[in-house]
């Protein structure tokens, strides 16, 4: 695992700052949405959806800009299937986290990490094969 991250840490980088940029858009409309209608579900898909947009414009253009992939109607499916997936696990722990805990700021983060995960491995090895 580490060889793993010494060999794709600009990568990594790249990505964990786009993660951040689009995490930060999502918190913001997740809190938004939460606060004024209460529904963690619809909170936290259209949080998702923003954060998603965004990883999707610098996936392209900055973090894997050396795969081969070419941009195609398909190619933009497979990513939202990738995240879809990401945004589910997200919202199964959010909801867990709220169950256990109570705090819909700790239950986002540790959701927002597992989709992390998912979304990375999902783009390196499936989508982007850099």
């Amino acid at each position: 695992m580490l060889l793993f991250i010494k060999k794709n840490k600009y990568q990594i980088i790249k990505f964990l700052i786009t993660g951040l940029l689009s995490s930060f858009l999502n918190f913001v409309f997740y809190s938004i949405l939460y606060r004024l209608d209460r529904n963690i579900n619809i909170a936290a898909f259209a949080g998702y959806f923003v954060g998603l947009l965004n990883s999707f414009l610098f996936s392209k253009i900055w973090i894997f800009s050396g795969s081969n992939m070419k941009f195609t109607n398909k190619s933009f499916i497979f990513f939202c299937a990738i995240y879809i997936l990401g945004g589910i696990e997200m919202t199964i722990v959010i909801n867990l986290g709220i169950y256990f805990f109570g705090n819909y700021k700790l239950a986002w983060l540790m959701g927002a990490s597992v989709a992390a995960i998912n979304n990375y491995l999902g783009s390196k090895f499936l989508l982007f094969k850099s």
